[in-house]
């Protein structure tokens, strides 16, 4: 049998806070390769998720340029796996002014790739350089209404001051590898497209060559700072797939060591084969179906919990998800250890759905389902239309290629009280659609970009200003407990309101050749090689 190897995230979600201060038939699109087997400890071959956007700092905004960028860089700190934070090129941080002030140490002696030294004046640049409105970095939304760019403040040749201009309990985590574009970058040096050239940063993997939508080839960092982590393999080539799936004859051949984020479905037939092994990363990656609260069908929130009624949770995670996924219930703060467990779960209740139906005036209507042409997310999109009709509702599937261009194209980004009276079948315009969203080891994301009324990525266009104060509570408790009482609100309010169907959590499967140890997967999908072996 293939060995599954599990990964527990429970505490190593926790918050950073310690009473005032914190411590630290598809086709793939590559060449096919040879049919030889490539010799082991020379040349690492991880097949990935296509890139939607450009893989630089500013333009990062998927998993296929994430993984990429998850190479290269290096971040203050790095999610791991267990969702725990690793120092990198902050060796510690503390919080004081009531969360408002957090204090970084700067590691000495680390080298950027073109032998230049890290310092604090690398960070300060490149927090200000994401911060600066004119560069439009996608990363700007993980810091709206938390952080301004004077607020970054250098107090030490190693020593940087965030000044936040709203307390922050988890903002370590913002800084981190979560905030996937705000890897460190060189003094001067910008984020931009032009970086991807030469891709400096500070990570264990230099940049070789770099075919977008392709094949990025990386040597190993013989400097790198922590020698523990120094990668055995000569070189790593991360490979690009339409689909997971095109990816396991190669993998089961030899042709490729590593795999990310395949499907339940596709994992169920390697369990047999005893040259791979799965393993299991579970975490808050899932896909998201959001509903248009601003206009279009789906202004009646009754309308949209009847529409979340018509789903089998409990059906989809044994059946497409093969148990490979922890029930959802429509809020972002399911996975997390600060979720109040007396919220009742949402089922189907088709009785219920027809009622709320009645009671909203509404017969039923046809409407668009948009998204993009990646497995799950087909399969997640086709029960959704299947569901809808027992309450009316005919969706009609519109599905983007593998390239997403249309779906994350235009309109961007989404502005509270600005009203796209219109659906282009793209993801902050569609009235209904399905967006996949990476697993972050904390929900600050979700509720500063998606769900609050002020997110820059609010699909459902969502404006409640109960709900805000609730994710702002949250987003500002010093303690767990706290947290669960805001996480209480929220959970409620979005239930009540229904602006998005998160049915389930999945867990992320990375299978690989057995022979290959010490390769890291978080939530996120960023894999961590430099310990690879094989």
């Amino acid at each position: 049998m293939t060995e599954v190897r599990f990964t527990s995230r429970t505490v190593s979600r926790r918050t950073v806070i310690k009473g005032a201060a914190a411590t630290a038939a598809v086709i793939p699109m590559t060449q096919i390769l040879g049919g030889e087997v490539h010799a082991a400890g020379k040349v690492l071959r991880v097949g990935h998720t296509k890139q939607n956007q450009a893989a630089s700092p500013a333009t990062t905004a998927d998993g296929g340029s994430l993984q990429i960028l998850g190479c290269v860089g290096e971040w203050l700190a790095w999610v791991a796996q267990d969702g725990s934070l690793e120092p990198r090129v902050a060796e510690s941080w503390k919080a004081s002014n009531g969360l408002k002030t957090w204090t970084f140490k700067i590691r000495k002696g680390i080298k950027f790739h073109d032998g230049t030294e890290l310092t604090a004046d690398d960070v300060v640049w490149t927090f200000k350089w994401h911060l600066t409105a004119s560069n439009a970095s996608s990363q700007v939304g993980n810091y709206k209404g938390v952080l301004s760019a004077a607020g970054v403040v250098k107090t030490g040749a190693y020593e940087v001051t965030f000044n936040l201009d709203s307390p922050d309990s988890s903002f370590p985590f913002t800084v981190a590898s979560t905030s996937y574009g705000s890897l460190i970058m060189p003094d001067g040096v910008a984020g931009d497209k032009t970086w991807i050239a030469k891709m400096i940063s500070a990570g264990p993997w230099v940049l070789e060559s770099h075919v977008e939508g392709n094949k990025t080839v990386f040597t190993r960092n013989d400097n790198y700072w922590d020698e523990s982590r120094r990668p055995a393999f000569e070189k790593l080539e991360m490979i690009q797939f339409a689909s997971a799936a095109a990816a396991v004859p190669q993998l089961t051949t030899g042709k490729i060591d590593v795999i990310l984020a395949l499907s339940a479905e596709d994992a169920v037939k390697l369990k047999k084969n005893k040259k791979i092994t799965l393993d299991l990363t579970p975490g808050a990656r899932t896909l998201h179906g959001h509903m248009r609260c601003d206009w279009g069908p789906f202004t009646d929130k009754r309308v949209r919990r009847a529409a979340a009624l018509t789903l089998n949770r409990a059906g989809y995670i044994k059946g497409v998800m093969k148990g490979f996924a922890t029930f959802g219930n429509d809020s972002p703060m399911d996975p997390y250890p600060t979720r109040d467990t007396t919220v009742p779960q949402r089922e189907k209740d088709l009785a219920e759905a027809k009622k709320l139906m009645a009671a909203a005036g509404n017969k039923g209507f046809t409407v668009d389902l948009s998204s993009w042409q990646r497995d799950d997310i087909v399969k997640f999109a086709q029960v959704i239309k299947d569901s809808l009709k027992a309450i009316g509702i005919t969706a009609n599937l519109k599905i983007d290629g593998p390239s997403a261009a249309v779906y994350y194209g235009d309109p961007y980004p989404s502005v509270k009280g600005k009203i796209f009276e219109y659906d282009n079948n793209a993801w902050l315009a569609s009235n209904l659609g399905v967006t996949d969203w990476g697993g972050r080891a904390v929900p600050d994301v979700y509720l500063r970009r998606e769900f609050k009324s002020t997110g820059d990525w609010s699909a459902a266009h969502y404006n409640s200003a109960a709900f805000d104060a609730a994710a702002d509570e949250y987003l500002q408790a010093a303690s767990p407990a706290k947290k669960k009482v805001a996480s209480g609100k929220i959970q409620r309010i979005a239930l009540e309101d229904t602006p998005y169907i998160i049915s389930y959590y999945d867990v992320g499967i990375s299978p690989r050749r057995a022979n290959i140890k010490g390769v890291f997967v978080n939530s996120m999908s960023q894999i961590d090689t430099s310990r690879a072996t094989g």
